[in-house]
């Protein structure tokens, strides 16, 4: 998953950063056992071996994971509601959406291949009309689409299979600028080694259109997370005749003239441009798709308008204008924690908040490329010396999440979290608080005969503004306890990125504010990007460690290989653990995401893209 998902956060997402890339999201497909796959196979796999994978509370205390709202099925057709941003989109174009909050709009507009309902992690057919069929040798994917899906205006003809090849290829294009098509879609036969320059210039054999509703993929190898990533908004349609002039452009000019498939679109002109529904940093105003047919659909789009209204800076007047009515729910920035605190002592409120797991870990990057953290001894002090209790506290204590103990996350519960090693943690101390002894005793194992640090002062590039900045204090000070003198430089959190924890040759010994969020539901989405040797790169690297380990790479290889759930959940959880081991990075939690409905709206949540409002199933009440 990146730069920010969601607007006061610092975690990455999807998989990769949005300058160039390996975001976001979100479960893996299928087994390859035999050569066809059923849908209840595959949704039981992609859930996790037969659960739901929806959120589940784990304790009575503020903050805890909300079970999901009961899927709206039955709701009122009509009306209009107000979500309010404090940021932006980067696109409308499909094939460049990277964050948590392009997705609330793409997978409004848009059909991917596969989707999801709104109260679970379950993958489901939406422009597919039946979950893949896989070869059993697992290098052949057949997918095959509906028929009667049709663009929206100014295109107004049915979708073919053409148009999702053309949507896949575009995203091998630089000027597109797809931030994981290079690390999920790869795998394809004849894929571009390199970017090319525009879409005319890339053409990919390894996807065949025998006719207008088939899709044949043809793979190097087999590959869990190539299936998994087709429920990725790369797959959603694009119709080349129309889009070809603006992907023409140095950069694609398609995100202001795109073409709707799903049930909403975004108000356009006759020509297609859609300024007259977008004006970036001001609104963002969805009407109906008049081609969509609901016949077509697994969603039942109830509301006939939605807007976004942006700038809401102030998370406090936001909060107040959503209890009052007069908006209808935050889509991208949190309500303030003091403002959380009061409606969940309100026992009516309450039933309006949803608190859902983001999908992956806040953690402390170590760089061990260079002294003193090239020694794991050194690495494992510090893991043990944290006080994660105090750390989670600079973000609002228990309500923000739950204490970190690896970095696959609890949402991925009966999918790779209890492989992992579930709530146990290999560096645990009484309350989470840190242990000193445990610390000295690793630093005695490096050579430091007191237990004590003795050496050069270590440098820590963080965030110059709360939490970000609060974190770095007591990251800061815990070091300090065995010895540590730390020197702290506090810069912009993209800053903090560009020029210090994603570029190897800059990077300092400490990046406290950096974390990683799922591309889609699958286990290798936490692990591959961030700790594989190979994403280390002279610019925006995600491997903030450098870990370079060549066990661990090859593990990574052979798990990326892997379609048998079971096998795949276990090897990479594995590899967590092996990863956690280094201390490489030091993970301290796993959050939670707060969304606030008013109550003239049925709330319904995308419990897989950290519970943003789902508009294709909220209804007025």
């Amino acid at each position: 998953m990146h730069t920010t998902p969601r607007q006061g956060s610092t975690m990455h997402q999807h998989s990769k950063t949005r300058l160039p890339a390996p975001r976001r999201r979100i479960v893996t497909l299928l087994l390859v056992v035999a050569t066809a796959v059923t849908f209840v196979a595959v949704t039981s796999l992609l859930a996790g071996c037969g659960s739901s994978s929806k959120a589940t509370t784990t304790s009575g205390a503020p903050g805890a994971v909300t079970p999901p709202p009961p899927l709206n099925t039955n709701g009122k057709k009509g009306g209009s509601m107000t979500i309010l941003l404090a940021g932006d989109v980067d696109s409308m174009d499909p094939g460049y959406a990277y964050y948590a909050l392009d997705y609330e709009i793409v997978y409004a507009t848009q059909r991917p291949l596969y989707g999801y309902k709104a109260d679970s992690n379950t993958v489901v057919p939406d422009l597919a009309s039946a979950m893949p069929i896989v070869s059993k040798d697992g290098k052949t994917v057949t997918v095959h689409i509906r028929s009667g899906v049709k663009f929206g205006p100014p295109v107004n003809r049915e979708v073919t299979s053409a148009d999702v090849k053309y949507a896949i290829e575009r995203g091998f294009a630089g000027n597109v600028a797809n931030g994981y098509a290079t690390s999920y879609f790869a795998v394809l036969q004849g894929a571009p080694k390199a970017l090319a320059a525009t879409p005319a210039k890339v053409s990919i054999p390894g996807i065949e259109t025998p006719d207008k509703t088939t899709l044949v993929f043809h793979l190097t190898q087999p590959s869990g997370a190539f299936i998994g990533a087709l429920v990725m908004p790369l797959t959603a349609p694009v119709p080349e005749e129309y889009a070809k002039a603006f992907d023409a452009a140095a950069s694609s000019t398609y995100g202001q003239h795109v073409v709707a498939t799903g049930p909403y679109m975004v108000a356009n002109d006759a020509s297609g441009n859609v300024k007259v529904g977008w004006s970036p940093g001001t609104f963002i105003h969805l009407v109906r798709n008049p081609n969509w047919d609901s016949k077509t659909d697994f969603r039942p789009a109830y509301l006939d308008t939605i807007n976004y209204k942006e700038g809401a800076s102030d998370p406090t007047v936001m909060t107040r204008q959503i209890l009052a009515g007069s908006a209808d729910a935050n889509g991208d920035a949190p309500p303030s924690p003091a403002e959380l605190r009061s409606i969940l002592n309100n026992p009516t409120q309450k039933k309006q908040l949803f608190f859902v797991p983001v999908s992956g870990s806040r953690y402390v990057a170590l760089n061990t490329s260079k002294a003193p953290f090239n020694n794991v001894n050194v690495r494992r002090a510090v893991a043990y010396v944290l006080d994660r209790r105090a750390m989670r506290l600079t973000r609002g204590g228990p309500m923000d999440g739950v204490i970190a103990t690896h970095f696959i996350d609890p949402s991925f519960a009966g999918i790779g979290f209890e492989a992992a090693g579930g709530y146990s943690n290999p560096f645990a101390s009484p309350n989470d608080a840190g242990s000193v002894p445990k610390a000295q005793a690793e630093l005695k194992k490096a050579g430091f005969a007191n237990g004590m640090f003795k050496g050069p002062t270590v440098t820590m590039v963080s965030d110059n503004t709360p939490p970000g900045s609060n974190t770095a204090k007591v990251v800061a000070a815990d070091l300090a306890k065995i010895g540590f003198k730390v020197k702290n430089i506090s810069v912009l959190h993209q800053t903090m990125y560009s020029k210090f924890c994603s570029v190897p040759k800059n990077e300092p010994n400490i990046c406290p504010n950096v974390g990683w969020l799922q591309d889609f539901k699958d286990v290798q989405t936490i692990m591959d990007v961030p700790f594989n040797g190979k994403s280390i790169a002279p610019a925006n690297s995600s491997n903030w460690p450098q870990l370079n380990d060549p066990k661990i790479n090859a593990a990574m290889e052979a798990a990326a290989r892997l379609t048998d759930a079971k096998a795949r959940y276990d090897a990479w959880g594995k590899i967590d653990k092996e990863v956690t081991l280094t201390a490489a990075a030091v993970p301290w939690v796993w959050e939670n995401f707060p969304t606030l409905f008013s109550s003239r709206v049925v709330p319904q949540l995308q419990t897989w893209n950290e519970g943003a409002p789902d508009v294709a199933w909220i209804s007025v009440k």
